[in-house]
């Protein structure tokens, strides 16, 4: 497991049955798809069961490709690779963004459609023969939610990961982490995704040397002004950073070392109520 001492002062673990069948699930995951390593992503509680979610990195132009995988607690040797939603799945998983999850990946869920809606051709097999459309069910939600998590709440410190000569974002083995000063500034923490704000894309694509907090997007940017909070633990040897939408987010860096860990349990729901605490 990636660094489970820095769960520590969030206050975080994984039970005995989901720690060993984990440990065993990354190792074979990794390999049986073709991958340097797997890595846990964070736990999604449910009603009955909850959902262990990892995450394996691949190198792609210009981003490199983040890969998701689930399984339940109660199978938690066996990694299963996560779906990737349509437009039209994922319009429908939007939906249900508030709706808790019970635990149990076969849970359907009906899609209501508006009125004159006109179903898109179906797609055909090798024959050309149409191919039912898949059920709806838990296991598509659960696969729209970790997508949206990741994108808004999976974080990095500044220097963790560099753009080299070649334009490859690629992770900085000489990464010495962040000073103690720094390390209190929401400036100096970056969302690992694609950039989305222009300068940032820009800096990704632009010739030359990219230094090193040009080409993520900055947690300071984000909107709410406040929807982050920072601070530093009781010994003050680690900062940790949290998101008020998303309350079961985690990130714990290792103060003046290449240490984080950005990790998420929790229900799987934003806290929509945001605007009324800030």
């Amino acid at each position: 497991m990636e660094n489970p001492k820095l769960w520590g002062p969030g206050g975080l673990c994984l039970n005995i049955q989901e720690d060993a069948g984990l440990e065993t699930a990354l190792l074979d995951g990794a390999l049986k798809n073709n991958l340097p390593k797997l890595e846990f992503w964070g736990k999604i509680t449910g009603t009955t069961d909850s959902y262990l979610i990892a995450v394996g990195y691949s190198p792609e132009y210009p981003f490199p490709k983040k890969t998701f995988f689930w399984t339940t607690t109660s199978e938690a040797h066996e990694l299963k690779v996560m779906k990737v939603l349509d437009d039209d799945y994922a319009a429908h998983a939007k939906t249900l963004m508030n709706t808790p999850f019970t635990g149990d990946p076969a849970t359907p869920y009906e899609i209501v459609r508006p009125e004159g809606y006109e179903p898109p051709p179906p797609k055909t097999d090798e024959n050309g023969e149409p191919i039912p459309p898949e059920e709806f069910r838990e296991e598509h939600k659960l696969a729209y939610h970790v997508s949206v998590i990741d994108n808004e709440v999976s974080i990095i410190p500044k220097g963790a990961w560099i753009c080299d000569a070649t334009h490859q974002v690629i992770k900085n083995v000489t990464n010495c982490g962040l000073t103690h000063e720094a390390a209190g500034s929401l400036r100096n923490y970056l969302h690992f995704r694609y950039p989305e704000n222009d300068r940032s894309k820009q800096a990704l694509v632009k010739p030359g040397v990219v230094r090193h907090g040009d080409f993520l997007d900055n947690l300071e940017d984000d909107a709410p002004k406040g929807c982050w909070g920072v601070h530093y633990s009781p010994d003050a040897k680690y900062s940790i950073v949290r998101s008020f939408y998303w309350p079961g987010s985690y990130f714990c860096h290792e103060i003046k070392t290449g240490n984080y860990v950005s990790v998420y349990f929790g229900d799987g729901l934003p806290n929509e109520d945001i605007l009324f605490m800030l």
